[in-house]
C-alpha cells in the first residue's frame, strides 16, 4: 500500500496563489467581455483606446524592458500601419481586411529599414541610440506632414470607416479585445522563448554576449522589427477606431507616451505598461478636470516613480520595487508575511 503524498506548506502555498491568480483573470476576463454588450457606448469607445493603447505600449516594452534600447520613435511604426491601412482603404478601394492585413507588413518594412542602421550604436551609447530613434521617426512625421498629395498633409485621412461585421462600435470593441489578446499573447511568448532569454542576457551585458558568441545586432534587430509589427498592429487598430488620422500620430508626443507608460508602469515588467496607461489615463481625466497641464502632472509621476519606483507601479503591486527602492516606508507598505519553517 502507497504511504499518502506529502504536500509541503511551500507547494500548498503556490497552489493557492495560482488558483488565486486564474480566478482572479477569470474575473477580469469575464468583466471585460461583458463591458461592450452592457456598458455606455462612452466606455466601449473608453475600452477599445485603452487596449490600443495598452499594445502600443507593450510593443515599446520588448525594446525598453526585455532589450534594454530606450526608443523615442515607435511612433513612426505605428503611424506607418495606420497609414497605410488607411492609403490602401482610401486611395486604392482595397477591401478592409487586406488593408488591415497589409498595414503592420509596412510597419514591419520600416523598423527593417530603420532598424539596420539604428541598432548599430546600440551597443556603444544609448544616448545615440535614443536621438536616431527619434530622428527617424521625425523623418516619418515630416514626410506625413509634406507629402500633401498623398497624405493630405495636416488635413489628415477621412473616412476610414469599419465595415460589415465590424461596423459598430459594440462589434469593433470586442474584435479589439480579440486582437490585443492574441498580440500580447504573443509577445508573452516571445518574452518567455529561448530568444527573450537571450535578449535580455544581450540587455544586461552586450560584451559578455558577444564574447560567448552571440550576434548581439542580429538579436537586437529581429526585437526591433517585431516590436514594429506590434506597433504597426496598434496603428492599423488605432486608424480603424477613430475613423481619421493626422500627421500628428508621428509626432515626437506620440512616442513620448507609450514611454511614459513603461516608466511609470515598469519597464522590466510584462505587465507594467498596462498599469502605465490606465495611470495616465486616470491623470488624463482627474488632472484635466481642473487644468489643461495635464502633462505636468504626468511628468511629477514619473519623478516620484524614478525615486521611490524604480520598478514601476506594477513592482509596487507584486512587491518588487521594495528591495530596489531602498526605502523603509516602502517596504513597510508592501512587506510581506513571513514564511513559516518547514518541519523536517
Amino acid at each position: 500500500m502507497n504511504a499518502p503524498v506529502r504536500i509541503e506548506p511551500a507547494e500548498r502555498g503556490f497552489a493557492n496563489m495560482l488558483t488565486r491568480k486564474v480566478l482572479l483573470l477569470s474575473i477580469c476576463a469575464a468583466a471585460l467581455l461583458a463591458l461592450p454588450a452592457f456598458a455606455s457606448i462612452r466606455y466601449v469607445f473608453l475600452t477599445s483606446e485603452l487596449l490600443i493603447a495598452i499594445l502600443y505600449a507593450t510593443s515599446l516594452n520588448l525594446l525598453m524592458g526585455y532589450g534594454g534600447m530606450l526608443s523615442l520613435g515607435q511612433a513612426a511604426y505605428f503611424s506607418l500601419g495606420a497609414y497605410a491601412a488607411a492609403l490602401l482603404m482610401t486611395r486604392l478601394a482595397w477591401p478592409m481586411e487586406a488593408a488591415m492585413l497589409a498595414g503592420p507588413l509596412v510597419a514591419t518594412l520600416g523598423a527593417l529599414v530603420f532598424g539596420v542602421f539604428i541598432v548599430r550604436t546600440s551597443h556603444q551609447e544609448h544616448a545615440y541610440f535614443l536621438m536616431l530613434t527619434l530622428a527617424f521617426s521625425q523623418l516619418i512625421y515630416a514626410a506625413l506632414f509634406k507629402w500633401y498629395s498623398v497624405t493630405r498633409g495636416d488635413d489628415g485621412i477621412t473616412g476610414i470607416m469599419a465595415s460589415g461585421l465590424l461596423g459598430t462600435p459594440r462589434s469593433y470593441c470586442y474584435f479589439v479585445m480579440l486582437v490585443v489578446a492574441l498580440s500580447l499573447y504573443a509577445l508573452r511568448r516571445i518574452v518567455d522563448s529561448p530568444f527573450g532569454a537571450t535578449l535580455q542576457a544581450i540587455r544586461d551585458n552586450p560584451q559578455r554576449a558577444a564574447f560567448v558568441g552571440l550576434s548581439v545586432r542580429r538579436y537586437q534587430l529581429l526585437a526591433f522589427v517585431i516590436a514594429g509589427f506590434f506597433a504597426g498592429v496598434a496603428g492599423v487598430l488605432h486608424a480603424f477606431f477613430s475613423g481619421t488620422i493626422s500627421p500628428q500620430i508621428a509626432d515626437w508626443s506620440a512616442s513620448a507616451r507609450p514611454f511614459f507608460a513603461n516608466t511609470i508602469g515598469g519597464v522590466q515588467s510584462f505587465w507594467g505598461p498596462v498599469a502605465g496607461v490606465l495611470v495616465l489615463e486616470l491623470i488624463d481625466t482627474q488632472v484635466g478636470r481642473f487644468t489643461e497641464h495635464s502633462l505636468l502632472a504626468v511628468g511629477a509621476m514619473a519623478l516620484l516613480v524614478g525615486i521611490f519606483m524604480p520598478q514601476g507601479v506594477a513592482g509596487l503591486i507584486t512587491g518588487r520595487g521594495a528591495a530596489a527602492s531602498g526605502t523603509p516606508w516602502m517596504r513597510w507598505l508592501i512587506r510581506r508575511p513571513k514564511q513559516e519553517p518547514v518541519a523536517k
